[in-house]
């Protein structure tokens, strides 16, 4: 196997590990959609068996999966400044969630056990306010993941292309701007965050899938 074969190998295979291991830890994780609602996002915390290695599985789920799709830039022939674009947004997702993995691996788990032993007030509003923080902040992560497909769906639609035309015509362009307006919507009224997170995440989750499975098969994505 050549380097570029190997190269375009990792790649892909870092998309497709990282989305498979992303959505295990996704149903592992309490479903907690309302950053402001701390109390239902408490109970949720105590009454989770995998805490930890949900989220240490998450960590390694992301950084595979963003990783992947930030060095994908390489593999658009063009390399058009809406590929560098979205590579970048991809590489910010990153830090965002490497920043959020890290609180609810320390922060979260060491003030809600010391809650639990004393039943300190302080201690329980300072945990609501970490997980305030965090997923707000995860909320902003993703819409950048969804960003950079959207992005990447420009480039490859800007292009000459032989895939077939459901792949040329805008349709990967118009899944990552249906994630991002999903974000959008959910903000408006978290509790719809249950039903529109699923269906309008769907599209680019499954196109990165597809993003990094033709990249392991061809390499260039477009001429």
């Amino acid at each position: 196997m050549s380097s570029r074969n190997f190269s375009n190998y990792l790649t892909g295979t870092s998309i497709i590990i990282g989305a498979i291991l992303m959505l295990i830890a996704t149903l592992l994780h309490p479903p907690l959609v309302n950053p402001y609602d701390g109390k239902t996002a408490f109970q949720g915390f105590s009454d989770a068996d995998f805490w930890m290695w949900d989220h240490i599985l998450m960590l390694i789920a992301t950084s595979l999966w963003l990783i992947g799709l930030a060095g994908s830039e390489h593999f658009f022939a063009n390399r058009s400044k809406s590929a560098k674009l979205g590579s970048c947004l991809f590489f910010v997702s990153l830090s965002l969630w490497i920043f959020i993995l890290a609180a609810e691996l320390t922060a979260l788990p060491i003030l809600g056990e010391e809650f639990i032993k004393g039943r300190n007030r302080v201690l329980l509003e300072l945990w609501q306010a970490f997980f305030s923080l965090g997923l707000l902040a995860g909320y902003f992560a993703v819409m950048c993941s969804w960003l950079g497909i959207c992005l990447y769906g420009w480039s490859l639609k800007q292009t000459h292309t032989d895939l077939p035309s459901l792949f040329t015509k805008g349709a990967f362009f118009f899944s990552g701007l249906i994630g991002v307006i999903g974000i959008l919507l959910t903000f408006l009224s978290f509790n719809m965050g249950y039903i529109l997170i699923p269906l309008t995440s769907a599209p680019p989750y499954l196109w990165s899938i597809w993003l990094g499975w033709k990249i392991m098969k061809n390499g260039y994505l477009n001429e």
